[in-house]
């Protein structure tokens, strides 16, 4: 058995490795018959197993011929918006009290709706900005778990550990 896991492995790292064999190095892996020498890939094969584990937002093709825009478009427009209305608020403000004009004098437009209130208007810019982020932050979350995946499989760390076994079992062997 041992020799046929170490033959499948050198097969498995040149990639030669038959899909019934990875299947058995799988297999392997996840027992717990795991012979010492093959302790340092069992983080390897376990890392896979997670990956594996992680899924895909799903998104649906619409059935209609009229394409919906798609998400970085919208949260564009809803940045930019929002934007906008800070921009507007900032600017405006400002120049009109230097006019002489009181500060509740003013009108900013959202949706087509007239808002007079500056604090309204900068709720609604925060929530705009919240709503982005939330989207942003949601949107990359797989990309988020595969990078702390891959962190985890650190080669130098690994061929150390390996480095380290083999040391062990020789200087045994030696003496």
């Amino acid at each position: 058995m041992n020799n046929n896991i170490d033959n499948i492995l050198n097969s498995y790292f040149e990639g030669s490795a038959l899909p019934e064999e990875e299947r058995q190095l799988k297999e392997y892996f996840r027992s717990n018959t795991v012979l010492p020498e093959h302790e340092v890939y069992k983080p390897l094969f376990a890392a896979f197993d997670r990956e594996r584990q992680i899924a895909a937002p799903q998104f649906e093709v619409p059935a209609s011929k009229k394409s919906k825009p798609r998400l970085s478009k919208v949260l564009w427009s809803a940045v930019a918006g929002a934007a906008a209305i800070i921009s507007l608020v900032i600017i405006l403000f400002p120049i009109k009290e230097e006019n002489g004009v009181s500060p509740d004098d003013y009108t900013v437009f959202i949706n087509g709706r007239a808002v007079t209130n500056p604090r309204k208007a900068q709720q609604y810019a925060d929530k705009m900005f919240m709503q982005a982020y939330e989207i942003i932050r949601t949107s990359y979350q797989p990309v988020v778990e595969v990078n702390a995946i891959q962190n985890e499989m650190d080669a130098d760390k690994i061929f150390r550990n390996l480095s380290q076994k083999i040391n062990y079992i020789e200087t045994g062997n030696q003496q």
